[in-house]
């Protein structure tokens, strides 16, 4: 295909040297009179079989190669001997990084938020069916909802409780609202919602995937978006179970989100928030984004100002809001790290714990703070580990020991 091309372009060519081209190697039996042909015309002579014919056969002369001329006009080719300058070669060797660089960061910073809020991942997570395509664990009973949010933004989400405590779904003596990580579903974490109410089966868990999320409303996610979504999953959980503790569990991500969506809620709106539970959570988005590129000399390392959701968890903790549900609960903040987290470094979680005690000193009231590092966990699999479900039970049962006999027990973790 390529050499007739080649052949259909140089026929195409207006001749410019007329001279003859001797073909004295060339068996005469191959040559004709006629020069009808401009290509044949170059030798005065013609050749009986095309020129892709007879390289398909062996026997190509070199002669009847195109000269430099002809490839220099048809291809801009202009052959030379010289070897290539250093400011040629310094320029492929520059040039070529940073052209690769300034690219991968426009892309970055375009589609940021594709790269933060992963709704898409796994393949399937938007559309899959409970009890179709995501088998509910035994012992457990799993119903779908829909609530309402902003903008024409309705959010999917599910209630978990245990099997057999159907007769205190309705009036939980805790509800725990979970705040999931940036990829996935709420259906994804029933695994984990099976081994949390094992430890504590009193417990009723409500996880709603965001704007973007599962079955909810399509919308771009934004950090303005997801506060308002996961304020108004807090206000349906004070109205349905106006009696009963809410301890917010956040993790990844969500343990980011969660602090700042608390800061912007006054306590007197949500009163019955009682815990916060931050495991594996990222301290920005800007220092999360350093922690994946830590090489200063890489650009993608200096590219959190441009970030545009930022999660700042750290400052969110550092200096609470006067008033707010972050400022009435950030004594009894459980910050949980995995000892081996290869995702979100484990520094990150010890220093918004720091912050939250720093925050504190001074203050009254009971502290039920606590930094749990998980021994030999990953990312995503603290849940597995018994020490996970141990410090799990021992919290919320202290969460729900200090809502039933008040501030004034003087040891509340016994």
């Amino acid at each position: 295909m390529f050499l007739k091309r080649l052949e259909s372009l140089l026929i195409s060519l207006p001749l410019s040297r007329p001279h003859r081209i001797r073909h004295n190697h060339i068996p005469r039996n191959l040559l004709n009179s006629s020069c009808s042909n401009p290509w044949r015309r170059l030798g005065c002579g013609s050749l009986k079989y095309p020129l892709s014919e007879r390289i398909a056969h062996g026997k190509f002369a070199s002669t009847w190669m195109p000269k430099e001329w002809m490839l220099a006009g048809a291809f801009g080719i202009q052959p030379t001997s010289e070897a290539p300058s250093g400011l040629l070669a310094l320029s492929v060797i520059v040039g070529l990084p940073l052209a690769l660089w300034t690219y991968k960061c426009i892309m970055m910073y375009v589609f940021q938020r594709k790269i933060i809020y992963m709704g898409y991942v796994p393949m399937g997570a938007r559309s899959e069916a409970l009890h179709e395509d995501v088998r509910v664990p035994k012992g457990i009973v799993c119903h779908e909802i829909r609530i309402p949010s902003d903008k024409r933004v309705t959010l999917s989400g599910i209630l978990v409780h245990r099997e057999n405590a159907h007769r205190i779904t309705h009036h939980p003596e805790t509800v725990i609202v979970y705040f999931q990580g940036n990829a996935g579903n709420p259906l994804n974490r029933l695994p984990i919602f099976d081994s949390l109410l094992s430890a504590i089966p009193s417990a009723t868990i409500l996880a709603v995937a965001p704007r973007s999320y599962w079955t909810s409303s399509m919308r771009t996610p934004t950090q303005s978006g997801l506060t308002q979504d996961y304020t108004r999953v807090l206000t349906y959980a004070a109205d349905r179970f106006p009696n009963s503790n809410l301890v917010v569990y956040g993790h990844s991500l969500g343990g980011a989100i969660a602090p700042c969506v608390l800061a912007q809620i006054p306590s007197t709106q949500l009163p019955r928030v009682r815990g916060l539970v931050l495991e594996n959570p990222f301290s920005s988005v800007p220092a999360m984004l350093r922690a994946l590129y830590p090489q200063k000399w890489l650009p993608y390392h200096h590219m959190g100002p441009l970030v545009w959701d930022r999660w700042d968890a750290l400052r969110a903790v550092e200096a609470p809001p006067e008033g707010s549900v972050l400022r009435s609960v950030l004594g009894r903040t459980a910050v949980f790290v995995s000892e081996r987290d290869e995702v979100v470094p484990p520094e990150m979680g010890r220093d918004i714990f720091a912050r939250c005690q720093g925050s504190m000193k001074g203050e009254v009231g009971v502290d039920l703070g606590r930094l749990v590092v998980v021994n030999g966990a990953l990312h995503e699999d603290a849940w597995k580990k018994r020490q996970w479900t141990l410090e799990m039970k021992a919290y919320i049962q202290a969460i729900e020991r200090i809502s039933r006999i008040g501030e004034g027990d003087s040891d509340p973790k016994k």
